[in-house]
């Protein structure tokens, strides 16, 4: 089975065997919708981290009060800003890392999409900004809606 630095080495050697061997020709161009030589799982890491920075930045950037105390209260619309999160690290992340097993099965293992996206989603993203929040927030409930994560995060984990 090929690593992912394989892979990418490979598609920048078919890259490089697109050009003419005359240095006054013109490139030859590829007409297929190619990633410009980035894997599939890269990409794919990409929309997912985006999406779990979008949703912690706005929890880390919500004031700690309710908006509307009458429509919610605090800890539910904290909660409701921190759904992005739970779906991105629960559903989102091993749906895509079983979407692209599938789709490039002589390249990528399910195995190694999962490790890799709990690694880069999970273990360097999502959880490290949690726990800081529930450590050193000033905001008693960003604190308590931080360390409430942690408990759906489990529940949400064990389901998937």
């Amino acid at each position: 089975m090929q690593s992912i630095e394989d892979y990418e080495l490979q598609q920048a050697r078919e890259a490089d065997n697109h050009l003419s061997d005359d240095d006054n020709a013109a490139a030859e161009t590829d007409t297929s919708d190619d990633d410009d030589g980035e894997s599939p799982l890269a990409l794919a890491l990409d929309d997912l981290e985006s999406r779990a920075v979008s949703a912690l930045n706005d929890f880390k950037s919500h004031p700690g009060r309710a908006t509307d105390p009458k429509a919610s209260s605090v800890h539910d619309e904290l909660a409701s800003v921190l759904r992005p999160v739970v779906e991105v690290s629960s559903h989102a992340g091993p749906s895509a890392a079983r979407a692209l097993a599938a789709g490039y099965p002589g390249l990528l293992s399910l195995d190694e999409c999962v490790d890799e996206i709990y690694d880069r989603v999970n273990a360097d993203l999502v959880l490290p900004v949690i726990l800081e929040s529930a450590q050193s927030d000033v905001v008693p409930a960003k604190r308590a809606a931080s360390l409430a994560l942690f408990h759906t995060l489990h529940r949400e984990w064990a389901r998937a």
